[in-house]
């Protein structure tokens, strides 16, 4: 956990994702990366979008980061 928080505030501190509690969104991101697994394992005939676009959603809705592509 520590290390999700620490490269969320070092995010944060680039200004690359907006101020905010860096644990507490680190909590959130893994929470949903999580998720995103045991649906996917839970539920393989989903329609699902490939992983790397859902995680750069991720990164974009809960974390706030700001940047252009792919990161993967």
């Amino acid at each position: 956990m520590a290390t999700t928080a620490d490269a969320v505030q070092r995010c944060m501190d680039a200004n690359l994702a907006p101020i905010d509690d860096a644990t507490t969104v680190a909590i959130d991101l893994r929470t949903a990366v999580n998720g995103m697994l045991s649906q996917r394992i839970n539920e393989p005939d989903m329609p699902w979008s490939p992983a790397a676009e859902q995680l750069d959603r991720f990164l974009t809705k809960l974390v706030g980061l700001r940047y252009s592509g792919s990161l993967g």
